[in-house]
Formats: C-alpha cells, sequence, structure tokens
C-alpha cells in the first residue's frame, strides 16, 4: 500500500479512528524495535572495559543530538 492510499483511508476514518491511529503511531515510535534490544542489551552486559566509553567519548558521540521531551506529558 502506498503512503498516498494510507492517506485516503485515513481521510475516510472518524474522528474516534483518528485518535486511536494516532496513539497506535505515537507507540510505534516510543518502542524500539525487538533487535535494537537485544543489541543494546549486549552493550549493557559487557564486562569488558575495553569496549567500554569514557565520559569525554561519550560526549562526544552525542554532541549534537537532540533531546525528544514526551508529547502531551508533564514538564518538570
Amino acid at each position: 500500500m502506498s503512503i498516498a492510499e494510507l492517506k485516503a483511508e485515513v481521510d475516510r476514518l472518524s474522528p474516534e479512528e483518528r485518535t486511536q491511529l494516532r496513539s497506535y503511531l505515537a507507540l510505534k515510535d516510543q518502542i524500539p524495535e525487538p533487535e535494537f534490544l537485544r543489541g543494546l542489551a549486549e552493550k549493557i552486559n559487557d564486562r569488558n572495559p575495553g569496549r567500554w566509553l569514557s565520559l569525554e567519548e561519550f560526549e562526544k558521540q552525542v554532541e549534537g543530538f537532540e533531546v525528544r521531551q514526551p508529547q502531551g506529558g508533564a514538564t518538570s
């Protein structure tokens, strides 16, 4: 199904169904794929200090990344 077909289908949804679809898509964006989670678990469980990053190395790697705040949540 193409994006154009998906958009046409969304246009036919009721307001309640569109709300359900928005919720579903927001949830899909928040839940990582199983393969990503497995790789992350391997990194977390890595006991070899030779593969660890120093704080400075980590900061270099994440420099320029934007932190997304949850939408509709409370702010601190």
